[in-house]
């Protein structure tokens, strides 16, 4: 599906339109080509709001600071091969290689019905969009259809395993489930394979990590606020094994896994099944069993925080994007393989770990 890029003079018109927004949430994050970090996410009045648009910043020192955000993406779009308008817009997700920088993201699509208006109002109407941008985030193509399943939405970051290719993790709002698919990109096209589903209900929003073994394991927030939930694929079957319960706790909130340099699997994750007013990494060497690590975001500092998002940089630093304050701001966190490995022995450096508020403005 070509991807035609929007003329400059329409993004000039969108950021003539920055204003405050009482929600900015779900942000993604990706390294450039040139070493500055993006960051987009979506902002409005108010989650699945009309006037919801997608803002991005950047920071050309590794996060210390920010670029003013700018709109990406306009309300009201209809993306190429989308039966409505846009409604609203949600999480996004990026994807940087060589000078190109492919935007994922949700939108709720407009069910219009004279006289009663759009029917369609919340994440149930959910569908996937894709964007391309060629210099840096700067300005984005028009979006194309990515994923029409009723409910569908996008929340963690791509993965590429050694012999699938990129894994994009995908789910269902309406039905509380989860699904993977195979995403090629090559020049301005984009293909999917067909859905990869997980067994079960009540999990969604996947986040992908390859084990050290090169298992491919997903970590899922649990809807029944019970525990994070985890499952593999099986070789032999090509299929996703059944979830299981970690030992990790979830208040129904989005989880980020990665891979640590000595093979552990690391979790962003809220410590808790009641709130979202801490994030902490915890680590594990079987993906079920893990062991606390130090705090984040310390319980209550920053409010409500969720939706972490995970990179590492070339330089080996880590970052880290995520909503706080009852998802009003956008934080990040960076840092070294020395911090981490203090923090998931159960130890914490503030001086090691730096932030950086992404405001809107």
């Amino acid at each position: 599906m070509p991807l035609p890029l929007r003329p400059l003079a329409a993004l000039l018109a969108l950021a003539c339109g920055v204003a405050h927004a009482e929600v900015n949430h779900a942000p993604a994050l990706a390294e450039l080509a040139s070493g500055e970090l993006l960051a987009c996410w979506y902002s409005g009045s108010a989650e699945a709001a009309s006037d919801g648009r997608i803002l991005c910043a950047r920071s050309p020192d590794g996060g210390a600071t920010w670029s003013v955000p700018q709109p990406a993406v306009a309300p009201g779009e209809r993306a190429a091969g989308g039966r409505e308008a846009a409604k609203s817009l949600g999480n996004v997700v990026l994807h940087s290689e060589s000078a190109r920088v492919w935007m994922v993201h949700a939108e709720i699509q407009r069910w219009d019905v004279p006289p009663f208006g759009t029917l369609c109002r919340t994440w149930l109407c959910g569908r996937v969009d894709v964007r391309l941008s060629y210099d840096g985030g700067r300005s984005w193509s028009a979006a194309a259809r990515l994923d029409d399943q009723v409910g569908a939405l996008p929340r963690g970051g791509l993965l590429r395993h050694p012999t699938l290719g990129w894994l994009l993790p995908l789910y269902r709002e309406g039905q509380a489930t989860a699904f993977i698919r195979r995403v090629t990109f090559a020049g301005e096209a984009v293909e999917i394979g067909a859905p990869l589903d997980l067994p079960g209900h009540g999990m969604i929003q996947p986040s992908l990590v390859l084990q050290g073994d090169g298992t491919l394991r997903a970590f899922l927030r649990d809807t029944t606020a019970v525990a994070v939930r985890t499952a593999t694929r099986v070789t032999a079957t090509l299929r996703w094994s059944a979830a299981a319960a970690t030992d990790l706790p979830n208040p129904n909130a989005a989880v980020e896994a990665f891979a640590a340099e000595d093979g552990r699997i690391v979790l962003v994750h809220n410590p808790s099944r009641r709130d979202r007013r801490a994030l902490a990494l915890a680590a594990s060497d079987d993906g079920v069993r893990f062991t606390p690590g130090c705090a984040l975001v310390l319980e209550g500092s920053q409010g409500e925080v969720a939706y972490p998002a995970a990179i590492r940089a070339r330089d080996g630093t880590w970052h880290i994007a995520y909503s706080s304050d009852g998802k009003r701001r956008i934080r990040h966190r960076r840092f070294d393989q020395v911090w981490l490995r203090a923090c998931l022995g159960g130890q914490s450096n503030g001086s090691v770990l730096e932030s950086t508020i992404l405001t809107d403005r």
